[in-house]
């Protein structure tokens, strides 16, 4: 019997404008359609990265003194790394999420084995290109999928359902027929 890949969803949100600025991750991890794990952390960003920016802010809500006792990223990594390590990634428009985790494995010396990943946003272009556009919030819209915009583990998940709802589409759980089928560009993380 040949193992499933598992999916491991990834949506990150920022103090600053800088990628090693996390404050939150939100993990989902999905085998054949089925949920194995899902879990949000707050992050306390690096002192060098520390400082909340308004925009940001107003984006997530989440603040400094939301933070100041949460673990830094170095300290949850260990927590995430099976998933990670043992499942294709994804994000919605992956290069910011994918930039950020890069960012916290140079800033604390993470020494990582390459990561692969896939992105929702290709997905969701591939199968509904009639949208007007293909943010996280209009392909939702379009699915009827209720989230809360901006909350990384609500953003996961969403991203999630944009992966399943094709796999249903398709008639089809296998991560590795939806790469295929729809002929998904596979990226690394070095």
């Amino acid at each position: 019997i040949k193992e499933h890949m598992k999916l491991c969803v990834i949506d990150f949100e920022t103090a600053n404008r800088h990628n090693a600025s996390a404050c939150s991750i939100g993990v989902i991890v999905v085998e054949n359609g089925e949920v194995l794990h899902e879990v949000m952390y707050l992050i306390k960003p690096h002192i060098k990265y520390a400082y909340f920016e308004e925009t940001n802010i107003s984006i997530h809500g989440i603040r400094y003194d939301d933070v100041e006792y949460e673990p830094e990223f170095d300290q949850i990594y260990p927590l995430l790394k099976p998933w990670f390590e043992d499942s294709m990634l994804m994000a919605h428009y992956a290069p910011f999420d994918m930039a950020v985790l890069n960012s916290l494995f140079k800033l604390y010396k993470i020494d990582n084995p390459t990561l692969k990943y896939i992105d929702s946003l290709e997905i969701a272009r591939k199968v509904y290109p009639f949208l007007k556009n293909h943010k996280l919030n209009t392909v939702c819209e379009h699915l009827e999928i209720d989230f809360n915009h901006h909350e990384a583990l609500s953003d996961a998940k969403a991203s999630c359902l944009i992966a399943l709802n094709t796999m249903a589409l398709l008639n089809d759980f296998e991560l590795e027929s939806l790469i295929e089928r729809l002929n998904l560009r596979i990226n690394y993380i070095i």
